[in-house]
């Protein structure tokens, strides 16, 4: 084959490449160059096994290479790889108004993924997210070559409702039916495929009170004592989520190095019931075997509130808890603290609120 026509050749195969990916947001990643199968993305390390097939990813924090079960104790609600985006900047959600939600997909195995599934939901801020308690957005499709990442928007726009304030949860699914399926929907504990966020920020005055409101739910169906935590976050780094709204908020945002006094109580709302759900049968189960394995070890947090109450079957009720800014708080102070709910020693979600003061 002549020079001229191995140059023709090359060109259509990018021409075919950037055909295939067109209307797709490559975030990063390049594709890889052809290479005998000895070594997986990234080090044996963290990606031990290799995977002949598409194996998809998002990712429930930084450095997440999709082992899974994820460790008792890991923060899986503040997933960097599903937000929403609208005139107010990333992650700040407008209240009667469209929203545009996305969700980063990786590819991490070695095989072009194609028509890959992404499912985009909705739900009211909980410390247990099921299938019955979330609302479908839309189902957006995407093509990832092996090792790259793609950003996936939603084809339909989120409005919030004024019930929350706009702060619900977000929860995005990416799969490959048969080639690629969910393992566990609705589970980014026990699925790769699973990522959630469920975060708020209240940005307010020095001195000024707030309340968050969040709902606990007993997810098994007998009665249970049901373990309600808030965990002061302190950090010497901007929360990930406060970074991609800096614009929109002080430019000198400080990290959260010091706490919020807090108290935690339910409120005067009736208690309601929701329908049986089979995540949390699983994810017991997956526990179960960790602790069998000997792998089971819970994340050791200072808790600055425990409350302890006993619920009927998938009872659920709304959790108030209360702060107040200190008076001589500096505009750009950060704030940062965990709702963690456990039924036993299984952790079934959290709730992270990050308080920015913006003005004295």
């Amino acid at each position: 084959m002549t020079k001229t026509k191995v140059r023709k050749t090359q060109t259509a195969g990018k021409a075919t490449a950037k055909k295939q990916t067109k209307g797709v947001k490559i975030r990063f990643g390049s594709l890889p160059a052809a290479r005998a199968p000895t070594q997986p993305f990234g080090t044996t390390e963290l990606r031990p096994k290799i995977n002949y097939t598409p194996w998809l990813l998002i990712r429930d924090a930084d450095g997440d290479t999709g082992a899974r079960p994820l460790p008792t104790g890991t923060v899986f609600w503040e997933s960097p790889d599903v937000w929403v985006e609208n005139n107010n900047g990333v992650n700040q959600p407008i209240v009667g108004q469209p929203n545009q939600v996305y969700a980063r997909v990786t590819n991490l195995g070695w095989q072009y993924a194609t028509g890959v599934t992404v499912k985009f939901w909705w739900a009211d801020p909980s410390l247990a997210i099921t299938e019955n308690n979330a609302t479908l957005i839309g189902t957006g499709f995407a093509n990832i070559p092996s090792g790259w990442s793609v950003v996936v928007q939603c084809p339909y726009p989120w409005v919030p409702t004024k019930v929350n304030g706009g702060h619900e949860c977000l929860i995005a699914e990416a799969y490959i039916p048969v080639f690629d399926p969910l393992v566990a929907p609705m589970d980014p504990v026990d699925d790769r495929h699973v990522g959630q966020k469920n975060e708020q920020v209240l940005t307010l005055a020095s001195g000024e009170s707030f309340t968050a409101k969040i709902k606990a739910m007993n997810v098994i169906g007998i009665p249970a004592a049901l373990t309600l935590e808030v965990q002061p976050v302190r950090s010497t780094a901007v929360h990930p989520l406060l970074k991609s709204r800096t614009l929109h908020l002080s430019s000198h945002l400080q990290a959260p190095s010091s706490v919020l006094p807090l108290s935690l109580r339910f409120s005067n709302a009736p208690a309601v019931y929701t329908k049986p759900s089979t995540l949390f049968a699983s994810r017991l189960l997956s526990l179960a075997k960790q602790e069998v394995a000997g792998k089971a070890a819970d994340t050791i947090s200072h808790t600055e509130v425990t409350h302890t109450a006993q619920f009927e079957p998938w009872e659920s009720r709304m959790v108030e808890v209360s702060g107040r800014v200190p008076s001589n708080a500096k505009v750009g102070q950060s704030y940062a603290f965990r709702v963690v709910q456990r039924i036993g020693r299984m952790i079934t979600g959290g709730y992270t609120v990050n308080v920015v003061v913006v003005k004295q």
